[in-house]
């Protein structure tokens, strides 16, 4: 793993953001038709709050998601990431270890700053982050490869741009993921749009009972993590017992699911994470589900026709 001091070295040693260097092992194209899945370990930043942690690893697991076409695990599915107990987790969603890999990704970050011509005091401040992100087989310690990116965004630009495009240390990591999954796992690589979720995270699944008030709760932290949609749309999931809103329903759209809807599970069901839930979808199916929607509800449950990844 590459050390916070290393990673910040790096961002002078690049040759220019947008740089993508990629490492790989001999044996990685042999092992490459194998992989079956790929899981996402919770990325550490040398920067920032909590907060921005726990959202760095969201959206990496939302990139994930896509880059695979939901060939997915996330790390919140397990109970414990040690890495003596990283196979049997995996195993335990009923996938093999064997045939899974583990991407983690550390992340530095640089600050410089850059006159401007023709204004006296005039600069501009810049925050260059460096990304990297090792490759290791589930049931093994050894990295098989590792990737290397880096971007540039100003110091207090966003990580979502006004039209939504990730910049700076988020498309660092976006970048990051999908060389990875075209190096490593270039047969999961997505060739479909794979549906945008909100997801509820499910230690607020049970805080149900206190009315408004675990609704405002709810809402604060799903705010955390998705700063960039609407408050109406997240009030409307916090205020509901759904587990997912829809942002964008890619396949889903072939049964009817359209941006906005709220889904649960059905006849008390829980519904796992939106990972479980792309898992499913990538094997052609869709489980039962109830969507909430301006004006009604309605059921899905049905095999999609288009069974393409």
């Amino acid at each position: 793993m590459l050390s916070v001091a290393a990673a910040t070295w790096a961002v002078a040693g690049l040759s220019g953001c947008g740089t993508t260097i990629v490492h790989a092992r001999a044996d990685a194209a042999e092992f490459a038709p194998k992989v079956t899945a790929v899981m996402a370990l919770p990325p550490r930043l040398g920067f920032g709050r909590a907060v921005d942690q726990r959202r760095a690893a969201r959206r990496t697991g939302d990139a994930l998601i896509e880059a695979s076409g939901g060939h997915a695990i996330l790390a919140e599915e397990l109970p414990r990431l040690d890495p003596e107990l990283l196979a049997d987790g995996i195993r335990s969603l009923g996938e093999d270890p064997s045939q899974t890999l583990t991407f983690s990704v550390t992340a530095a970050r640089g600050e410089r700053m850059e006159t401007v011509a023709g204004i006296a005091g005039a600069v501009r401040r810049y925050m260059d982050y460096t990304v990297r992100l090792d490759v290791r087989r589930a049931d093994r310690p050894e990295v098989l490869g590792s990737i290397e990116t880096c971007a540039t965004a100003f110091s207090v630009a966003p990580d979502l741009d006004a039209e939504g495009r990730p910049q700076g240390l988020q498309k660092a990591i976006n970048e990051a993921v999908t060389s990875a999954m075209k190096t490593f796992a270039p047969q999961l690589v997505a060739t479909a749009p794979f549906p945008a979720l909100v997801e509820v995270p499910a230690r607020l699944e049970d805080n149900l009972q206190g009315g408004s008030l675990a609704a405002v709760d709810k809402l604060r932290k799903l705010e955390a993590l998705y700063p960039e949609l609407a408050v109406d749309d997240l009030a409307a999931l916090a205020s509901s017992r759904a587990r997912f809103l829809v942002v964008n329903p890619g396949r889903l759209a072939n049964v009817g699911i359209a941006r906005g809807d709220l889904v649960s599970g059905m006849g008390g069901q829980t519904l796992g994470s939106r990972a479980s839930l792309a898992r499913i979808l990538a094997r052609g199916d869709v489980p039962a589900l109830s969507i909430d929607r301006v004006g009604g509800r309605f059921l899905v449950g049905q095999t999609l026709v288009a069974r393409a990844r």
